[in-house]
Protein backbone atom coordinates (compact mmCIF):
# COMPACT_ATOMS: atom_id res chain seq x y z
CA UNK A 1 0.00 0.00 0.00
CA UNK A 2 1.19 3.74 -0.88
CA UNK A 3 1.04 5.48 1.72
CA UNK A 4 1.36 9.83 1.74
CA UNK A 5 4.41 11.82 3.09
CA UNK A 6 3.64 14.22 5.53
CA UNK A 7 3.68 17.81 4.13
CA UNK A 8 7.28 19.62 5.07
CA UNK A 9 6.08 22.52 7.08
CA UNK A 10 8.15 25.50 7.66
CA UNK A 11 7.96 27.72 11.21
CA UNK A 12 9.44 30.61 10.02
CA UNK A 13 6.14 32.86 9.31
CA UNK A 14 4.54 34.49 11.22
CA UNK A 15 1.49 32.88 12.98
CA UNK A 16 -2.31 33.85 12.02
CA UNK A 17 -4.37 34.48 14.33
CA UNK A 18 -8.25 36.18 14.43
CA UNK A 19 -9.22 39.12 15.81
CA UNK A 20 -8.47 39.42 19.56
CA UNK A 21 -10.45 37.19 21.98
CA UNK A 22 -12.02 35.28 18.50
CA UNK A 23 -11.32 31.82 18.41
CA UNK A 24 -10.79 30.19 15.51
CA UNK A 25 -14.42 28.24 15.23
CA UNK A 26 -13.63 24.70 15.45
CA UNK A 27 -16.42 23.41 17.30
CA UNK A 28 -16.95 20.35 14.92
CA UNK A 29 -14.58 20.69 13.04
CA UNK A 30 -11.55 19.01 14.27
CA UNK A 31 -9.18 17.07 12.76
CA UNK A 32 -8.60 13.71 14.94
CA UNK A 33 -5.80 13.33 17.23
CA UNK A 34 -2.74 11.72 15.03
CA UNK A 35 -4.21 13.01 11.59
CA UNK A 36 -2.11 14.96 9.80
CA UNK A 37 -1.99 16.94 6.42
CA UNK A 38 -1.31 14.86 3.99
CA UNK A 39 1.35 15.71 1.04
CA UNK A 40 0.34 15.15 -2.84
CA UNK A 41 2.27 13.52 -5.44
CA UNK A 42 4.30 15.03 -8.27
CA UNK A 43 1.55 14.94 -11.44
CA UNK A 44 2.46 11.68 -13.74
CA UNK A 45 -0.23 10.21 -16.60
CA UNK A 46 -1.42 13.89 -17.80
CA UNK A 47 -4.31 13.63 -20.19
CA UNK A 48 -5.67 15.72 -22.52
CA UNK A 49 -9.21 15.21 -24.69
CA UNK A 50 -9.43 16.58 -28.65
CA UNK A 51 -12.98 17.17 -28.72
CA UNK A 52 -14.70 20.20 -30.58
CA UNK A 53 -17.59 21.52 -28.57
CA UNK A 54 -19.74 24.56 -29.12
CA UNK A 55 -21.92 26.04 -26.23
CA UNK A 56 -25.64 26.70 -26.91
CA UNK A 57 -26.63 23.10 -26.27
CA UNK A 58 -24.58 22.13 -29.44
CA UNK A 59 -21.69 20.32 -26.95
CA UNK A 60 -20.18 17.61 -28.71
CA UNK A 61 -21.48 14.68 -26.40
CA UNK A 62 -17.97 12.25 -26.84
CA UNK A 63 -14.95 13.03 -25.66
CA UNK A 64 -12.36 11.56 -27.90
CA UNK A 65 -10.05 8.87 -26.18
CA UNK A 66 -6.73 11.42 -25.51
CA UNK A 67 -3.57 11.97 -27.73
CA UNK A 68 -0.97 11.64 -24.68
CA UNK A 69 0.23 8.05 -23.83
CA UNK A 70 -0.79 7.03 -20.02
CA UNK A 71 1.60 5.22 -18.07
CA UNK A 72 0.48 1.80 -17.50
CA UNK A 73 1.41 -0.61 -14.79
CA UNK A 74 2.17 -4.26 -15.90
CA UNK A 75 0.90 -6.71 -13.18
CA UNK A 76 0.86 -10.31 -13.37
CA UNK A 77 -1.30 -10.98 -11.23
CA UNK A 78 -5.00 -12.52 -11.38
CA UNK A 79 -7.75 -10.03 -12.09
CA UNK A 80 -9.27 -10.82 -8.70
CA UNK A 81 -6.22 -10.14 -7.02
CA UNK A 82 -4.71 -7.11 -9.07
CA UNK A 83 -3.21 -3.83 -6.96
CA UNK A 84 -5.97 -1.03 -7.98
CA UNK A 85 -3.90 2.28 -8.08
CA UNK A 86 -3.59 4.22 -5.32
CA UNK A 87 -6.56 7.18 -5.00
CA UNK A 88 -6.02 9.15 -1.80
CA UNK A 89 -8.58 10.45 0.12
CA UNK A 90 -8.61 14.25 1.92
CA UNK A 91 -11.21 15.53 4.35
CA UNK A 92 -14.04 12.40 2.32
CA UNK A 93 -12.77 13.84 -0.91
CA UNK A 94 -10.93 11.48 -3.81
CA UNK A 95 -11.30 13.92 -6.99
CA UNK A 96 -11.17 17.58 -7.50
CA UNK A 97 -12.54 19.32 -10.72
CA UNK A 98 -11.98 22.52 -11.92
CA UNK A 99 -11.82 25.45 -14.76
CA UNK A 100 -8.83 26.65 -16.72
CA UNK A 101 -8.91 28.60 -20.06
CA UNK A 102 -12.74 28.15 -20.14
CA UNK A 103 -12.37 24.07 -19.96
CA UNK A 104 -13.25 21.39 -17.10
CA UNK A 105 -9.85 19.65 -15.47
CA UNK A 106 -10.27 16.60 -12.99
CA UNK A 107 -7.92 14.85 -11.38
CA UNK A 108 -7.34 12.98 -8.34
CA UNK A 109 -5.89 14.94 -4.65
CA UNK A 110 -2.34 13.84 -5.47
CA UNK A 111 -2.54 15.05 -9.15
CA UNK A 112 -2.42 12.01 -10.84
CA UNK A 113 -4.57 11.24 -13.54
CA UNK A 114 -5.08 15.28 -14.67
CA UNK A 115 -7.37 15.06 -17.48
CA UNK A 116 -9.40 17.48 -19.88
CA UNK A 117 -12.86 17.08 -20.43
CA UNK A 118 -13.87 20.26 -22.08
CA UNK A 119 -12.51 21.45 -25.34
CA UNK A 120 -14.81 23.55 -26.80
CA UNK A 121 -13.61 27.23 -25.20
CA UNK A 122 -16.79 28.30 -24.35
CA UNK A 123 -17.27 29.94 -20.35
CA UNK A 124 -18.25 27.22 -17.87
CA UNK A 125 -19.46 28.31 -14.48
CA UNK A 126 -21.37 26.14 -11.50
CA UNK A 127 -19.31 23.11 -11.94
CA UNK A 128 -21.08 20.79 -9.01
CA UNK A 129 -20.60 17.08 -8.67
CA UNK A 130 -24.43 15.03 -8.08
CA UNK A 131 -24.41 13.76 -4.80
CA UNK A 132 -25.79 10.65 -5.67
CA UNK A 133 -25.28 9.57 -9.42
CA UNK A 134 -21.61 11.15 -8.96
CA UNK A 135 -22.09 12.96 -12.61
CA UNK A 136 -20.44 16.15 -12.70
CA UNK A 137 -22.85 19.18 -13.83
CA UNK A 138 -21.93 22.85 -14.96
CA UNK A 139 -23.18 25.71 -16.61
CA UNK A 140 -22.52 27.17 -20.56
CA UNK A 141 -24.30 30.03 -21.82
CA UNK A 142 -28.06 29.29 -21.26
CA UNK A 143 -27.54 26.12 -20.39
CA UNK A 144 -26.51 23.25 -17.61
CA UNK A 145 -24.86 20.22 -19.13
CA UNK A 146 -23.57 16.74 -17.29
CA UNK A 147 -20.58 14.51 -17.76
CA UNK A 148 -21.54 11.17 -17.55
CA UNK A 149 -20.55 8.87 -14.64
CA UNK A 150 -17.61 7.22 -16.90
CA UNK A 151 -16.88 11.01 -17.99
CA UNK A 152 -17.24 9.85 -21.97
CA UNK A 153 -19.67 11.93 -22.73
CA UNK A 154 -21.55 15.13 -21.86
CA UNK A 155 -25.79 15.58 -22.10
CA UNK A 156 -27.86 18.31 -22.07
CA UNK A 157 -30.13 19.06 -18.75
CA UNK A 158 -31.48 21.97 -19.93
CA UNK A 159 -31.15 25.27 -22.23
CA UNK A 160 -33.11 28.47 -21.26
CA UNK A 161 -34.09 31.04 -24.37
CA UNK A 162 -30.83 32.51 -24.95
CA UNK A 163 -32.11 35.84 -23.74
CA UNK A 164 -31.83 34.97 -20.40
CA UNK A 165 -29.00 34.94 -18.43
CA UNK A 166 -28.65 31.78 -15.89
CA UNK A 167 -26.57 32.78 -13.19
CA UNK A 168 -25.76 29.63 -11.05
CA UNK A 169 -27.59 26.53 -9.98
CA UNK A 170 -27.12 24.06 -7.03
CA UNK A 171 -28.33 20.17 -6.23
CA UNK A 172 -29.80 19.89 -2.99
CA UNK A 173 -27.38 17.16 -0.44
CA UNK A 174 -30.16 14.34 -1.53
CA UNK A 175 -30.43 15.24 -4.95
CA UNK A 176 -34.08 15.86 -4.71
CA UNK A 177 -34.02 19.66 -5.13
CA UNK A 178 -32.46 21.96 -7.32
CA UNK A 179 -31.74 26.06 -6.80
CA UNK A 180 -31.69 28.04 -10.23
CA UNK A 181 -31.18 31.53 -10.38
CA UNK A 182 -32.28 33.10 -13.60
CA UNK A 183 -31.74 36.73 -14.09
CA UNK A 184 -31.25 37.38 -10.40
CA UNK A 185 -34.05 35.54 -9.85
CA UNK A 186 -33.74 32.45 -7.60
CA UNK A 187 -35.93 29.02 -8.45
CA UNK A 188 -36.14 26.38 -5.48
CA UNK A 189 -37.72 23.29 -7.37
CA UNK A 190 -38.05 19.44 -7.65
CA UNK A 191 -35.17 17.86 -9.11
CA UNK A 192 -36.92 16.06 -12.12
CA UNK A 193 -34.71 15.75 -15.16
CA UNK A 194 -37.26 14.85 -17.38
CA UNK A 195 -39.68 18.15 -16.33
CA UNK A 196 -36.71 20.32 -16.30
CA UNK A 197 -35.71 19.19 -19.68
CA UNK A 198 -38.61 21.14 -21.45
CA UNK A 199 -38.05 24.25 -19.56
CA UNK A 200 -37.41 27.09 -21.52
CA UNK A 201 -38.09 30.41 -19.59
CA UNK A 202 -38.71 31.45 -16.13
CA UNK A 203 -42.55 31.34 -16.51
CA UNK A 204 -41.57 27.63 -16.89
CA UNK A 205 -39.74 27.30 -13.63
CA UNK A 206 -42.86 29.02 -11.72
CA UNK A 207 -44.97 26.46 -12.98
CA UNK A 208 -42.51 23.79 -12.04
CA UNK A 209 -42.41 24.67 -8.05
CA UNK A 210 -44.16 23.49 -5.40
CA UNK A 211 -43.73 26.62 -2.74
CA UNK A 212 -45.23 29.57 -4.10
CA UNK A 213 -42.53 32.04 -2.08
CA UNK A 214 -39.78 29.63 -3.24
CA UNK A 215 -40.49 29.98 -7.12
CA UNK A 216 -39.31 32.59 -7.23
CA UNK A 217 -37.72 33.09 -4.36
CA UNK A 218 -39.60 36.60 -2.66
CA UNK A 219 -39.67 38.62 0.47
CA UNK A 220 -43.06 39.81 1.66
CA UNK A 221 -44.07 39.93 -2.06
CA UNK A 222 -40.75 41.51 -3.24
CA UNK A 223 -38.19 39.91 -5.40
CA UNK A 224 -34.58 39.83 -4.55
CA UNK A 225 -31.73 39.43 -6.35
CA UNK A 226 -29.86 36.46 -5.88
CA UNK A 227 -26.52 36.05 -7.14
CA UNK A 228 -25.86 32.20 -5.76
CA UNK A 229 -27.87 29.88 -3.31
CA UNK A 230 -25.84 27.06 -1.43
CA UNK A 231 -27.91 23.89 0.72
CA UNK A 232 -27.21 22.96 4.25
CA UNK A 233 -26.49 19.30 4.76
CA UNK A 234 -29.86 18.67 6.11
CA UNK A 235 -31.43 20.92 2.76
CA UNK A 236 -33.58 22.80 5.84
CA UNK A 237 -31.35 25.80 4.87
CA UNK A 238 -30.19 27.74 2.09
CA UNK A 239 -28.04 30.72 2.35
CA UNK A 240 -28.00 33.24 -0.52
CA UNK A 241 -25.73 35.58 -1.56
CA UNK A 242 -27.82 38.73 -2.78
CA UNK A 243 -28.05 42.14 -3.81
CA UNK A 244 -29.39 44.59 -0.70
CA UNK A 245 -29.19 48.68 0.28
CA UNK A 246 -27.25 49.53 3.50
CA UNK A 247 -27.94 53.45 4.02
CA UNK A 248 -28.90 53.82 0.33
CA UNK A 249 -26.13 51.96 -0.74
CA UNK A 250 -26.20 49.07 -3.10
CA UNK A 251 -24.39 46.12 -1.58
CA UNK A 252 -24.10 42.55 -1.76
CA UNK A 253 -24.92 40.33 1.50
CA UNK A 254 -25.19 37.01 2.36
CA UNK A 255 -28.49 35.21 4.02
CA UNK A 256 -29.50 31.91 5.58
CA UNK A 257 -33.19 31.47 5.09
CA UNK A 258 -35.30 28.33 6.87
CA UNK A 259 -36.90 26.70 3.77
CA UNK A 260 -37.83 23.69 6.12
CA UNK A 261 -41.60 24.99 5.34
CA UNK A 262 -43.49 26.65 2.95
CA UNK A 263 -44.18 29.60 4.61
CA UNK A 264 -44.49 33.75 3.72
CA UNK A 265 -42.45 34.99 4.31
CA UNK A 266 -39.33 32.78 4.61
CA UNK A 267 -38.09 32.98 7.66
CA UNK A 268 -33.98 34.73 7.62
CA UNK A 269 -32.13 33.35 10.23
CA UNK A 270 -28.64 35.42 9.96
CA UNK A 271 -27.37 38.00 7.07
CA UNK A 272 -23.71 39.00 6.96
CA UNK A 273 -21.15 41.13 7.20
CA UNK A 274 -23.79 43.48 8.05
CA UNK A 275 -23.49 44.38 11.67
CA UNK A 276 -21.78 41.07 12.11
CA UNK A 277 -18.15 42.12 11.32
CA UNK A 278 -16.38 44.57 9.17
CA UNK A 279 -14.55 43.46 6.00
CA UNK A 280 -12.04 46.03 5.08
CA UNK A 281 -12.40 46.60 1.73
CA UNK A 282 -16.03 46.18 1.78
CA UNK A 283 -16.66 49.79 2.64
CA UNK A 284 -15.29 50.76 -0.04
CA UNK A 285 -16.05 47.75 -2.53
CA UNK A 286 -19.40 46.42 -1.59
CA UNK A 287 -18.95 42.99 -3.23
CA UNK A 288 -18.74 39.58 -2.34
CA UNK A 289 -17.04 37.32 -5.13
CA UNK A 290 -17.91 34.06 -3.61
CA UNK A 291 -18.64 32.26 -0.33
CA UNK A 292 -18.63 28.37 0.97
CA UNK A 293 -20.58 26.87 3.20
CA UNK A 294 -19.73 23.54 5.37
CA UNK A 295 -23.68 22.84 5.68
CA UNK A 296 -23.60 23.58 9.13
CA UNK A 297 -22.29 26.88 11.01
CA UNK A 298 -18.98 27.94 9.15
CA UNK A 299 -18.64 30.22 5.98
CA UNK A 300 -15.32 31.24 4.21
CA UNK A 301 -16.47 34.21 2.08
CA UNK A 302 -14.00 36.07 0.15
CA UNK A 303 -14.08 39.60 -1.29
CA UNK A 304 -13.43 41.88 -3.89
CA UNK A 305 -10.01 43.32 -4.61
CA UNK A 306 -8.13 42.77 -7.76
CA UNK A 307 -7.91 40.72 -11.20
CA UNK A 308 -11.61 40.26 -11.38
CA UNK A 309 -12.31 38.72 -8.15
CA UNK A 310 -9.73 38.02 -6.53
CA UNK A 311 -9.90 39.55 -2.36
CA UNK A 312 -8.87 38.75 1.24
CA UNK A 313 -10.37 35.36 2.74
CA UNK A 314 -12.38 35.53 5.78
CA UNK A 315 -14.39 32.86 7.97
CA UNK A 316 -17.79 33.89 9.91
CA UNK A 317 -19.35 31.49 12.30
CA UNK A 318 -23.34 31.38 12.82
CA UNK A 319 -22.96 29.86 15.58
CA UNK A 320 -20.69 32.54 17.21
CA UNK A 321 -21.84 35.40 15.25
CA UNK A 322 -17.85 36.31 14.25
CA UNK A 323 -15.70 36.58 11.28
CA UNK A 324 -12.68 37.37 10.97
CA UNK A 325 -9.55 37.33 8.21
CA UNK A 326 -7.74 34.11 7.59
CA UNK A 327 -5.75 34.62 4.82
CA UNK A 328 -3.81 30.96 5.23
CA UNK A 329 -0.83 31.79 2.83
CA UNK A 330 1.33 33.51 4.92
CA UNK A 331 -1.53 36.40 5.78
CA UNK A 332 -0.94 37.71 2.20
CA UNK A 333 -3.93 38.30 -0.08
CA UNK A 334 -5.13 37.45 -2.30
CA UNK A 335 -7.98 34.03 -2.93
CA UNK A 336 -11.41 33.27 -4.86
CA UNK A 337 -13.54 30.40 -4.78
CA UNK A 338 -13.35 28.77 -1.61
CA UNK A 339 -15.29 25.25 -1.04
CA UNK A 340 -15.50 23.23 2.21
CA UNK A 341 -14.24 19.23 1.59
CA UNK A 342 -16.85 16.86 2.02
CA UNK A 343 -17.04 16.55 5.93
CA UNK A 344 -16.44 19.98 6.72
CA UNK A 345 -12.67 20.06 8.02
CA UNK A 346 -10.85 21.10 4.89
CA UNK A 347 -10.82 24.22 2.64
CA UNK A 348 -10.07 24.49 -0.88
CA UNK A 349 -9.45 27.76 -3.19
CA UNK A 350 -7.32 29.76 -5.86
CA UNK A 351 -4.69 32.34 -4.51
CA UNK A 352 -2.25 34.12 -6.19
CA UNK A 353 0.08 36.37 -4.20
CA UNK A 354 -0.70 40.35 -4.48
CA UNK A 355 3.10 40.80 -3.69
CA UNK A 356 4.41 39.95 -7.27
CA UNK A 357 1.90 42.49 -8.92
CA UNK A 358 -1.15 41.74 -11.13
CA UNK A 359 0.24 38.89 -13.42
CA UNK A 360 1.33 36.92 -10.42
CA UNK A 361 0.57 33.11 -11.01
CA UNK A 362 -2.80 31.55 -9.96
CA UNK A 363 -2.24 28.45 -7.90
CA UNK A 364 -5.19 25.61 -6.03
CA UNK A 365 -4.58 24.92 -2.49
CA UNK A 366 -6.48 22.25 -0.04
CA UNK A 367 -5.72 22.69 3.54
CA UNK A 368 -6.96 22.02 6.73
CA UNK A 369 -9.69 24.36 8.47
CA UNK A 370 -8.13 23.70 11.91
CA UNK A 371 -4.92 25.03 10.55
CA UNK A 372 -6.10 28.50 9.52
CA UNK A 373 -4.03 30.29 12.07
CA UNK A 374 -1.08 27.92 12.49
CA UNK A 375 1.92 28.89 11.23
CA UNK A 376 2.20 26.43 8.99
CA UNK A 377 3.40 26.77 5.18
CA UNK A 378 1.22 24.29 2.37
CA UNK A 379 2.15 23.71 -0.79
CA UNK A 380 0.01 24.04 -3.63
CA UNK A 381 -1.97 20.80 -5.38
CA UNK A 382 0.70 19.73 -7.85
CA UNK A 383 -0.21 20.97 -11.20
CA UNK A 384 2.57 20.70 -13.85
CA UNK A 385 4.42 24.29 -14.13
CA UNK A 386 2.29 27.29 -13.48
CA UNK A 387 -0.75 25.62 -14.94
CA UNK A 388 -2.84 29.23 -14.55
CA UNK A 389 -1.74 31.18 -16.72
CA UNK A 390 -4.41 33.92 -16.69
CA UNK A 391 -3.84 36.08 -13.65
CA UNK A 392 -7.70 36.40 -14.07
CA UNK A 393 -8.59 32.78 -13.72
CA UNK A 394 -11.36 31.60 -12.07
CA UNK A 395 -10.74 28.03 -11.15
CA UNK A 396 -14.11 27.53 -9.46
CA UNK A 397 -12.76 24.11 -7.61
CA UNK A 398 -15.22 21.31 -6.90
CA UNK A 399 -14.51 18.30 -4.53
CA UNK A 400 -16.06 14.73 -5.10
CA UNK A 401 -17.20 12.44 -2.03
CA UNK A 402 -15.33 9.31 -2.08
CA UNK A 403 -17.61 6.99 -1.83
Amino acid sequence: MIALMVIPFSVGCKPLSPPENTPVPSFSHQIPTGLSPEPLSPLRNPQTSTGDNSPGGDLNTEIPASSTPVIAVTSTASPENEILPFVPVIGGADKIAFLDQNEIWIANLNGDLLTKVTNDGAPKGSPQWHPISGRLYFTSGACIYYLNSEQTTIDTLVCFDQNQHLESFQISPDGNQIAITLDGVLFVLPFDPISISQVRTADDLVAMGNCAVLSPYKHRQSMVIVRRAYWSRDGRRMAILREAYDQDEEVELIQILDISRCTSPIPRLDEFPATRFEMENYSRTPILQDFAWDGSDLFAVTDFKRNDGFGDLWIYSSFLHQGFKANPIEGKCCYRDPVFSPDGKYLAFAYQDASLGVDSPVALYYIPYAALDSSFVFPPLPLPGEFFSEPHAKPQPVLHAAS
